[in-house]
């Protein structure tokens, strides 16, 4: 059989599939459950109604919304849809099938599987022994077909045409056409929803608190009789109830505990800037300590430059000290000197014989050559 919708949650509301998922009957049994075969046995073995949540515990999904989730994801075919609807052994695996078909089936086939069950007169209760009436499964099966809440939870939506179609067929066949609500049976069901015009039921928080023995946030004085939540047990604890304090200690009571929260938040503030601080100068000290050896390392490799250099200064500024007096020692030796202002020639008469040089003073002294003039080579050179 073809399923319609989400292929995940099949159709059914999240909050009821979480809850399914997270509950132990699902955990240690249903899940376990792989044949069609062994999911009716379950159902004809354990369920008792066909309520989505638990009663008095709304915390906790029904057997029967455990099983038809696990028959959503077992994928049953058209014979085995169609055996559980047919099935004498217990109405309660009937209306599982009614049920499976609601949430999976295409919108525009469910007249087809629902039309030769409108005038079933096979009887049971949906609701849980002592908590809801006797219907029959022709109403059950016409109220799931033409409603689209169901206690607590929410069926998919019929689109208009189709539901108009599907109130035709009634009409011709004669059958109420309106759907009574509650699978059927109608009336305010214990959880304080009214009849009134298929109203739609409380939410699962509303349902919640109701079931807790709490006052449901629109639904005023409505409470329910829940597993261990019996009704002189509610009126006990009613009767108990302290009666509400004045307006001024309210008021009161509210500045304090703001107060007290304002207090605590700054002194959280204060916990949590020192725990900062703290930790800032632990990083800090580490850091020191970890660049220490480097650092001194550093200077004491700066250190030895800057002797270098300075020994390099203090050695060329000695050797010009050096060069300076041996260049004033010179000229004053030279000044010292008598030769040496004598004779301009530093040289000895030796060295000036070898070299071939005459002095200035010599030529001076000697006398002019006489010059010879030759008259006839003169007038035979030049006429």
């Amino acid at each position: 059989m073809e399923q319609y919708g989400n292929a995940t949650t099949y159709n059914l509301e999240l909050v009821l599939v979480q809850n399914i998922k997270r509950g132990l009957y699902w955990d240690r049994k249903v899940k376990d459950i792989t044949e069609w075969s062994e999911l009716v046995d379950e159902i004809y073995e354990s369920v008792d109604n066909v309520e989505p949540w638990m009663s008095g515990n709304a915390r906790g999904p029904s057997t029967a919304f455990n099983l038809i989730f696990r028959l959503g994801q077992i994928k049953p075919d058209v014979r085995q849809v169609r055996q559980m609807l047919d099935h004498r052994d217990s109405p309660y695996i009937r209306a599982v099938g009614f049920l499976y078909l609601r949430y999976v089936c295409d919108p525009r086939k469910l007249w087809n599987w629902f039309k030769p069950y409108m005038r079933d007169e096979e009887e049971f209760e949906p609701s849980p022994s002592g908590l809801g009436t006797t219907v029959t499964m022709g109403e059950y099966a016409r109220d799931i077909l033409l409603d689209q809440f169901y206690f607590e939870t929410i069926f998919p939506r019929v689109p208009k045409t189709v539901h108009d179609e599907i109130v035709g067929h009634l009409k011709e066949m004669g059958l109420p056409h309106v759907a009574k609500g509650n699978g059927g049976q109608g009336g305010p069901d214990r959880r304080g929803v009214s009849d009134e015009g298929n109203k739609r039921p409380a939410s699962v928080k509303a349902s919640l608190s109701v079931a807790m023995g709490q006052r449901a946030p629109n639904r005023a004085g409505t409470r329910e009789q829940g597993r261990g939540m019996g009704t002189e047990l509610q009126e006990k604890r009613a009767s108990d109830k302290p009666a509400p304090a004045p307006r001024e200690d309210r008021r009161r009571d509210d500045r304090d505990r703001r107060d007290e929260r304002r207090d605590d938040r700054r002194g959280r503030d204060d916990d949590r800037r020192r725990d900062v601080d703290d930790r800032r100068g632990r990083d800090s000290r580490d850091d020191r300590r970890e660049r220490e050896p480097y650092v001194r390392r550093s200077r004491s490799r700066s250190r030895d430059r800057r002797d270098d250099r300075r020994d390099d200064r203090r050695g060329d500024r000695s050797n010009r000290d050096r060069d300076y007096y041996r260049r004033d020692d010179r000229r004053d030796e030279r000044r010292r000197s008598p030769d040496r202002r004598r004779s301009p020639d530093r040289r000895s008469p030796d060295r000036r014989q070898r070299s071939g040089s005459r002095d200035a003073r010599d030529v001076f002294r000697e006398r002019a050559a006489p010059v010879h003039i030759d008259a006839d080579k003169i007038r035979t050179t030049y006429g």
